[in-house]
């Protein structure tokens, strides 16, 4: 048993003495960082870890110097030296092992959501772009003006370009926020065809082709229709791509 009137600290400090340990070798036998082990000799009991590591710290240094550390423990906890750590003077054994668990809770709740948000977003990122035309609304369209403003929309396109068959160039086309874009092309005597493409880097192109009868004043209606019938023998019926709007 422990003397009554001796504290742990003159008690840690004589066995010391007494065995010629110093904290050093101490430290080395027991594991413990010898930082600690001179807050012990020197009674700074506040600046050493939680219960349930000095605990361990006292067990150890018992056997190392020959003492019951059980019973100087109680002693310790009596005499108010003790951080308290909870209801219950022990190691929280589960500390690692509830961590983990909440990391994979975790990790596979963000799973989750990125797979629900990669079903919504696939056929965005893969579908083909949606391309219309409101205007002309025919096609072929017949028009007595030498310019047309075609107009229409394009949803899930990183480009829109238009190509003029008759002159054989391609220029881009501004798509605005709202998806609605519009394009004034010069018109040629007879038929001007335009290819109107949206393309998407991941899921291709959607086009059509437009054809516009140019009717120039003073020509004989004869003379056009002959003129459309050698430039174009046969106009598109459909879009095989876009979609024409109402």
């Amino acid at each position: 048993m422990p003397p009554e009137e001796v504290n742990f600290q003159t008690f840690f400090v004589a066995k010391l003495k007494d065995r010629g340990v110093s904290i050093k070798k101490l430290a080395e036998a027991t594991g413990i960082a010898p930082a600690h082990l001179e807050a012990m000799a020197h009674g700074k009991f506040d600046n050493l870890p939680s219960s349930p590591y000095l605990h361990g710290y006292i067990i150890r240094i018992g056997k190392v110097l020959d003492f019951d550390g059980a019973v100087w423990w109680e002693k310790m906890k009596q005499e108010g030296l003790v951080k308290n750590s909870g209801p219950v003077d022990s190691f929280p054994s589960n500390r690692f092992v509830k961590q983990s668990h909440q990391k994979f809770i975790w990790a596979g709740v963000a799973g989750v959501i990125i797979i629900i948000y990669l079903a919504f977003q696939l056929p965005v990122i893969f579908g083909k772009p949606a391309l219309t035309i409101t205007s002309p609304d025919a096609n072929p369209f017949t028009t007595a003006s030498s310019t047309l403003t075609m107009q229409g929309t394009a949803h899930g396109a990183d480009s829109l370009y238009l190509t003029n068959a008759n002159a054989s160039d391609t220029e881009a086309i501004v798509v605005t926020p709202d998806g609605s874009w519009q394009k004034t092309v010069l018109l040629q005597s007879g038929v001007n065809t335009f290819k109107i493409a949206a393309s998407k880097l991941l899921s291709g192109e959607t086009d059509f082709t437009q054809q516009i009868i140019y009717t120039a004043p003073g020509l004989p209606a004869t003379a056009t229709s002959s003129a459309a019938s050698s430039s174009a023998p046969t106009a598109p019926a459909a879009f095989p791509s876009g979609t024409r709007g109402q």
